[in-house]
């Protein structure tokens, strides 16, 4: 009964929260059109969302459908532009972004006169180009679904759908972090770019091997991670991706099945590579900190030639760093070469290849005496090393290799083919620690010796044909795609003397076992077939409907004892959800979306176990202010997870799978530009997660990694003052509520860290101080079979030259 109170007593806190929270961030968007109210009408013109439906064609004939489709006139001479084509535009843009798309390549610039006037010009043949003031906002890059955008508000992405759509138009929670946001906080992992993301818990704390998380009450681990919408690793440690070479980094919340196929109810992040630019690009980056760090950074971009037909990118990273754990390195060797040809508007071919070199150690924490519960000794000190100085290491190797082709047969019908192999070698040492002897002072270990290696391949075939019926106009997708993902192991393991950890004396032999103890092959294969349907009508409403059906094969060979095991699964997910977009920016949505998780082992009565399930319910509203780089995002949701493994009472020894967990919750998250040059990033999230249904003794238990409350504010300003222009301060901090470990029988307490940055601009030249964990607060961020310490303070000075 006091559980249950205590539940109810939570729940009634969090809406409480919720409400206060909305409250504020509701005045402060409200406010955001009232600043804009002062800003030139043909700015908010310029940028005004309108759906368009332009195919190539004369670009006379082209420029007299934009301006009915938009509410414009065009001012220009027949004569400088009668012997052009326009480029096709189809799909939901601003105005300025369509009009940019429409004129791309064909020499002509542009301006707005006044809200509903555009002059056209063809540029001279020195290139130069004169603008009025009023156009200086267009000279934003075009933002596509999988490029880089400027600021921090993203308006359009492929991950929720597949297709190049409006976040606004997406029935489903989706947060970006572009390149400008990691550039200005400077994140060393995808977990620290994430930091300011709502609901995103790295599930380990300090750890530089893996990423890895939690979100609404689930884990998200390498089957949801993905690298240019492919699945992109077989296993949680084959590999981690750099933040520096990121485009952006797009977190869609909830179930993806009916997209992505098998994976974790919690979402699916989605990592965008950096790609080939036709502007040129070139930028060199040398990076200093604590802990030793030292880093050299480079990338370029650009056209090969005249045309343009060929363009490319070349991202580079080379580190040599200690970290805040005696004897744990981070050191890392990093290049990313792609191409991009296009030989014409309709056709396009990229190829992205990386190679990644990291040598570190794993981080397994410590136990819960002498971190969250009382030691004798005292607590635990952050720095300490656990293994064995000459013994421990952690080397991966990862190579890449892929490409993305499209091509569009008409203004109607395009094909698109992402395909990637990627190959993944990890040699690690580990030593784990066991049970403390009498004293809770000298602690036992065991060590392993572990080759690692692995292979992924990814296919995702898609055909999109744009087509109207009466009053609907419909964008179908169709998708055929393959995942084979291989993986073996060779593990010996070994004995070692126990460590003092208050006064560690490092040196001991380890023993290592004559033979393996572990000795693996194993491969899975997924095939999925996909259909979806986004359906506009009445310029207001969009219906989303989605299907999926899944076939999975598991394989797996015991070389120790010649034991071969094949499972074969199938899965049907769907997903529906409809937005109303208003014409004051506010679009309320609701949807419903499913996902599955394959399951090894068998039932005592030796049927196979089915995959868990996923089922979640969510109702939000998006606010995009017409004319401003804001953005709220408000989203309620209930998800849960069926088919869980548990016990079997009338079996000791054996699972069923009537084990269920549910999460209910909210997330709030603002990106905010509330003048010129200050921006607010707000969030808060609600998670009241439990198991609803188990044999176990862990009815009505919080999943681990999963705290209920998690808030965070970011904000900066640009000084505009002529003789500081150029400097930018920010700051922000970061509340993480307290979290259970796996048998939920301790606690990690709530924490707050706060960060701080200064930047100033000189030219070409950039210089940063950013300091993540200000106070230097020494906290534990999550226990699971360890209690992991977040990070240290962490400060980091960087100077960039671009040209």
């Amino acid at each position: 009964m006091r559980k249950d109170k205590a539940r109810e007593s939570g729940a009634r806190d969090g809406w409480r929260n919720f409400l206060l929270m909305g409250t504020a961030l509701a005045a402060l968007a409200q406010g955001a059109p009232a600043l804009a109210q002062g800003q030139p009408a043909q700015v908010a013109q310029a940028q005004a969302v309108r759906s368009f439906q332009i195919a190539a064609q004369p670009l006379p004939a082209a420029l007299r459908l934009f301006a009915d489709q938009a509410g414009l006139q065009f001012a220009y001479s027949t004569a400088d532009l009668q012997a052009l084509a326009g480029n096709p535009v189809a799909g939901s843009y601003r105005t300025e972004d369509a009009l940019r798309l429409l004129l791309a390549g064909r020499g002509v610039s542009w301006r707005f006169t006044d809200a509903r006037t555009v002059v056209l010009e063809r540029v001279a043949a020195n290139g130069a180009l004169t603008l009025d003031p009023v156009t200086v906002e267009g000279q934003r890059q075009v933002e596509t679904g999988k490029g880089a955008f400027d600021g921090y508000v993203a308006t359009r992405s492929t991950a929720g759908t597949k297709t190049d759509t409006p976040l606004i138009e997406t029935p489903q929670s989706i947060s970006v972090v572009g390149a400008d946001q990691i550039e200005r906080l400077k994140p060393q992992t995808v977990g620290e770019a994430l930091r300011y993301t709502p609901g995103i818990l790295k599930s380990q704390g300090f750890n530089r091997t893996d990423d890895s998380f939690y979100a609404r009450g689930f884990q998200v681990n390498h089957e949801a991670l993905f690298m240019d919408g492919l699945r992109g690793q077989p296993n949680i440690f084959s590999t981690s991706a750099e933040p520096y070479a990121l485009e952006r980094i797009e977190v869609l919340r909830g179930p993806a099945s009916v997209l992505y196929g098998q994976g974790s109810p919690g979402g699916v992040i989605n990592m965008v590579s950096k790609r080939p630019t036709e502007d040129s690009l070139h930028e060199l980056q040398l990076q200093g900190g604590n802990f030793g760090r030292k880093q050299i950074a480079t990338d370029h971009g650009g056209k090969l030639d005249e045309e343009g037909k060929f363009t490319y990118r070349l991202t580079a990273l080379a580190r040599d760093s200690d970290t805040m754990v005696d004897y744990i390195p981070d050191d890392k060797i990093f290049i990313a070469p792609s191409l991009t040809w296009k030989p014409s508007d309709d056709t396009s071919l990229t190829l992205l290849t990386s190679y990644t070199k990291t040598e570190t150690a794993y981080y397994y924490g410590f136990p819960a005496e002498g971190t969250v519960l009382p030691n004798p000794n005292g607590p635990i000190a952050r720095e300490r090393f656990l293994g064995e100085p000459d013994y421990n290491k952690w080397d991966r190797t990862v190579y890449s290799a892929g490409y993305e082709f499209e091509h569009r047969f008409n203004d109607s019908l395009q094909f698109k083919q992402n395909l990637r192999y990627s190959d993944f070698t990890n040699e690690y040492n580990d030593v784990g620690f066991g049970t403390w002897q009498p004293g809770q002072r000298l602690l036992n270990r065991s060590a392993y010796e572990r080759v690692d290696e692995s292979s992924m391949f990814a296919v995702d075939n898609q055909l999109q044909w744009e087509a109207n019926t009466g009053p609907l106009s419909h964008t179908f997708l169709g998708g055929l795609d393959y995942t084979r993902g291989t993986f073996d192991r060779v593990q010996y393991s070994g004995t070692m003397a126990p460590l003092d950890v208050y006064a560690p004396v490092y040196g001991s032999p380890v023993t290592r076992s004559a033979s393996p103890v572990t000795s693996i092959e194993q491969s899975y294969d997924q095939v999925g077939i996909y259909l979806q349907d986004q359906i506009k009508f009445d310029e207001k409403w969009v219906l989303l409907l989605g299907g999926r059906q899944d076939w999975v094969e598991d394989e797996s060979l015991n070389r120790l004892n010649g034991a071969n095991t094949a499972t074969s699964q199938d899965a049907f997910t769907g997903r529906v959800g409809l937005v109303y977009l208003s014409e004051t920016g506010l679009a309320p949505y609701v949807s419903y979306s499913e996902s599955f998780q394959p399951q090894a082992g068998v039932q005592a009565n030796g049927s196979a176990f089915v995959p868990t399930t996923g089922q979640q319910y969510e109702v939000g509203v998006k606010y995009q202010p017409p004319g401003r780089d804001s953005s709220v995002t408000f989203a309620v949701y209930e998800l849960t997870r069926q088919n869980v493994v548990t016990g079997d009472p009338a079996n000791p020894g054996f699972s069923v799978q009537t084990g269920e967990i549910q999460s209910r919750g909210f997330e709030v998250e603002a990106k905010l530009n509330l003048a010129k040059g200050l921006n607010v990033l707000a969030s808060y999230a609600y998670t009241d997660a439990e198991v609803t249904e188990t044999n176990g003794a862990d009815l009505g238990n919080r999943p681990t990694n999963t705290p209920q409350h998690m808030a965070s504010l970011w904000g900066e300003y640009a000084v505009q003052e002529p003789l500081l222009r150029g400097l930018t301060l920010g700051a922000g901090l970061r509340f993480v509520g307290d979290t259970v470990n796996l048998a939920d029988t301790y606690t990690a307490p709530s924490y707050t860290v706060y960060d701080a940055m200064v930047g100033y601009e000189l030219g070409q030249w950039q210089f940063a101080l950013n300091v993540m964990n200000l106070t230097d607060e020494k906290y534990i961020a999550a226990c699971t079979y360890g209690c992991f310490y977040g990070d240290a303070r962490t400060v980091l000075g960087t100077v960039t030259y671009r040209w």
